[in-house]
């Protein structure tokens, strides 16, 4: 019959890593940005090793970190495949969003409460009327970590799509304007959705990179390294607090997560 899902899966995620699973640490944070994985191996010494997706495995924290690319299906693909670890215990998105509500300026953070299904992978993982939310007991660290440096973190519902360059669509535009959402980007809503489909835990930190609906907001080449310079270290920083939080607490968190699944 060939490979059993679960065999097929694991040698997917070993071949995407170019890593050994049995070495991977239990917590993972997840990126988008080559220059995290750049700057998580320099703060942490941790091994490198790049396949289509880029890793950097840290055992004397327990956390492993993946740049995954962009997109949902890439995000799907990370998930189910985390999923199948034994090890595994927490799963942190690191990401990066475009702020929609006006309270928001570049810099602030973001802890997801929901993610509207905007994108189409989703769909294959959770019917459409369900919501795409994270595990809260994860969250609570999540929020926990921005307070702990002494920033209020922004709390709410970001919306997820799958389309690039939507920023020129004024009809698309008009109707992110009419809906009470803090932030748009392109993988929450699949990472949430595939998360409770394999009861993964996950929570996300996402930094304000841009404000789109603004005028003069909408990311440019000087921003973008602007973004990295100022805000990457602090940003690394939260999900590495979150990770050591959990880890420290966690017999109470695998409590919580057993009766939240």
């Amino acid at each position: 019959m060939g490979l059993k899902e679960h065999e097929y899966v694991r040698q997917t995620l070993e071949r995407y890593t170019n890593f050994p699973l049995d070495r991977m640490c239990e917590h993972f944070l997840i990126t988008n940005f080559k220059k995290y994985v750049d700057w998580f191996q320099e703060k942490t010494g941790g091994e490198k090793s790049e396949g289509n997706f880029r890793l950097v495995n840290a055992p004397h924290i327990n956390c492993t970190l993946i740049d995954f690319g962009i997109g949902s299906p890439q995000a799907a693909l990370l998930i189910h495949c985390l999923a199948y670890l034994d090890q595994l215990k927490s799963v942190i998105m690191l990401g990066m969003c475009g702020g929609i509500d006006d309270t928001l300026e570049v810099g602030h953070f973001v802890v997801p409460s929901a993610a509207i299904r905007g994108e189409g992978t989703s769909r294959h993982y959770l019917p459409p009327e369900f919501p795409a939310i994270p595990a809260s007991s994860v969250n609570l660290f999540c929020i926990g970590a921005v307070k702990k440096l002494g920033i209020q973190p922004k709390c709410g519902i970001v919306y997820t799509t799958d389309r690039r360059l939507w920023e020129y669509d004024e009809n698309f535009v008009n109707h992110l304007r009419r809906q009470r959402i803090l932030a748009i980007e392109m993988e929450l809503a699949t990472l949430f959705s595939v998360s409770y489909h394999y009861e993964v835990p996950i929570g996300s930190i996402m930094l304000v990179s841009d404000m789109p609906l603004q005028r003069k907001g909408i990311k440019s080449k000087e921003l973008h390294e602007k973004i990295y310079a100022e805000y990457m270290p602090t940003h690394l920083e939260l999900g590495l607090e979150a990770v050591r939080a959990l880890e420290a607490n966690w017999s109470d968190v695998s409590r919580r997560l057993n009766s939240e699944w």
